[in-house]
C-alpha cells in the first residue's frame, strides 16, 4: 500500500461496538451522524492493496459498526478474497467524510471475454451491506450508489444480491433508475424458542418428529463444535452431506476452499451435527456475531430422511444456542417455495426482506479499463 492509502486508512475512527441490531430507518441513521451530512467521496483499492487494507484497516470498520453481519467481517472476507486467481481480484468502496473513512463495501471484481463483473466479495454472503460507523448513513448510501451507477456506465454489469431491503443501500439503489432489483424472504429465530406458543400444526408435526426419533433404530446424538480443530475436522462430513443432498458438488468446489475460508474466522463459526451411530445426518454451519447466529451452509443425508435429520438438529441447535445467551439464529434468505417457507415457519420466525440489485450488461469489448474503474482510487 503506498503512503496515499496510508494516510487515508490512517484516519478510521476508533470508536467500538459489538453485537447486532436490526437495521434503522434511514432518516433515524442519518440523524444519528451528523458530521456526515457534508459531501461524501468514494475512493477504490483494488488487488493486493485492498488486501492489506482487508487485513489491517478494515477490523476497525467492522469493530465500529455494531449492525454488521459476519459476512463483513475481516475474516470471513479475507478467508475469500486470499482464493482469488486470475481475472478476479478484491475491489473495496471507501467512503470518505469529513472524520476520514466511515464505510466500505467489500466486492469482486471479474473480468472476462465479455466483460467486467462486480458482486459481493464472498460467494456466500446472505446480507450485502457497507461496514462502519457511517454504515447507516444515507449520505454514505448515496455515495456508494452513485459510484456503482459509475460502474455501470463504464460499461460494468453490477450485481448485489441479498442487501436488506430496509436498509440506505438499498433505499440509495432503488432510488436510480438503471437498478432492476427482486424481493425475497429471510427468516430469524428468536430464542429460547418457545414450542408451545406455536400454532397446534407445527407442534403436532414436531412431536411426529421427536417420536420417529426416538424409535429409530441406532443411537442419535447432537454435536457442536468448539474449537478450530473440531470445525476443520466437521468440515469434511458437511460438504459430503450437502454434494448428497443437492446431487452435485458443494459452491464453490475447488478443493480446499472452505477449510481456507473459514481458517481467518474460525473463533466466529461453528458446525452443529446430528449423528446416528456416529455418522453424520444432518450439519450446519453457522457464523456468529455477539448474541446472533447465521445459518450458513445446512444440509441432510437424504437416506435418513424418514427421520427428519434437519428438523432434529435445529430443535436441538436452537436449544443449545439459547443455552449459551444467544438471542437469535438467523437462517438467512428463503427460496419462495412452499416447502421452504412452511419448513421455516415452523420455528416461528421473523420475517424480513432482502432487495437482489441487478444494473448494466455484459457487451463485448472493450473491456473496463482499470483508469474507469478506480477513478478517485484511496491507491
Amino acid at each position: 500500500m503506498n503512503g496515499a492509502a496510508h494516510g487515508l486508512a490512517a484516519r478510521i475512527s476508533g470508536a467500538r461496538g459489538s453485537g447486532h441490531l436490526r437495521f434503522r430507518a434511514a432518516a433515524q441513521a442519518t440523524a444519528r451522524f451528523p458530521a456526515w451530512r457534508s459531501a461524501v467521496t468514494v475512493h477504490t483499492l483494488e488487488g493486493s492493496a485492498a488486501l492489506e487494507w482487508l487485513e489491517y484497516r478494515w477490523p476497525a470498520l467492522y469493530e465500529a459498526d455494531p449492525l454488521a453481519t459476519p459476512f463483513g467481517s475481516p475474516g470471513w472476507l479475507l478467508g475469500w478474497a486470499g482464493q482469488l486467481r486470475g481475472a478476479a481480484t478484491a475491489l473495496l468502496l471507501l467512503a470518505v467524510g469529513p472524520a476520514g473513512v466511515c464505510a466500505g463495501l467489500a466486492l469482486l471484481r471479474e473480468d472476462g471475454d465479455a466483460g467486467t463483473e462486480l458482486r459481493a466479495l464472498s460467494p456466500y454472503c446472505e446480507y450485502v451491506t457497507p461496514v462502519g460507523p457511517g454504515a447507516q448513513d444515507m449520505r454514505v448510501a448515496d455515495a456508494l450508489a452513485s459510484r456503482l451507477a459509475e460502474c455501470v456506465q463504464a460499461g460494468a454489469l453490477v450485481t448485489l444480491a441479498n442487501v436488506p431491503a430496509g436498509s440506505p443501500l438499498a433505499t440509495a439503489l432503488r432510488a436510480q433508475d438503471d437498478w432492476q432489483h427482486a424481493l425475497s424472504r429471510t427468516a430469524a429465530v428468536p430464542l429460547p424458542l418457545d414450542l408451545s406458543a406455536l400454532p397446534k400444526s407445527a407442534r403436532r408435526q414436531h412431536i411426529r418428529r421427536e417420536q420417529a426419533l426416538a424409535a429409530a433404530v441406532g443411537t442419535v446424538t447432537f454435536h457442536r463444535t468448539r474449537t478450530t480443530a473440531e470445525l476443520l475436522a466437521a468440515l469434511p462430513a458437511l460438504e459430503t452431506l450437502h454434494a448428497a443432498q443437492r446431487g452435485t458438488a458443494t459452491r464453490p468446489s475447488a478443493p480446499g476452499a472452505w477449510a481456507k475460508a473459514l481458517g481467518p474466522c474460525a473463533d466466529g463459526a461453528f458446525i452443529a451435527e446430528a449423528r446416528i451411530d456416529g455418522a453424520a445426518m444432518a450439519a450446519q454451519l453457522c457464523l456468529q456475531r455477539g448474541r446472533r447466529c447465521y445459518s450458513v451452509l445446512p444440509a441432510m443425508d437424504p437416506a435418513h430422511s424418514s427421520l427428519s435429520p434437519g428438523h432434529a438438529l435445529l430443535r436441538w441447535l436452537t436449544h443449545d444456542l439459547a443455552v449459551d445467551g444467544i438471542a437469535c439464529l438467523d437462517l438467512g434468505p428463503t427460496r419462495e417455495t412452499a416447502g421452504q417457507l412452511h419448513y421455516k415457519a415452523q420455528y416461528g420466525p421473523v420475517w424480513d426482506v432482502n432487495a437482489s440489485f441487478t444494473a448494466g450488461r455484459i457487451v463485448p469489448g472493450p473491456f473496463l479499463t482499470h483508469t474507469s474503474l478506480t477513478k478517485g482510487s484511496a491507491a
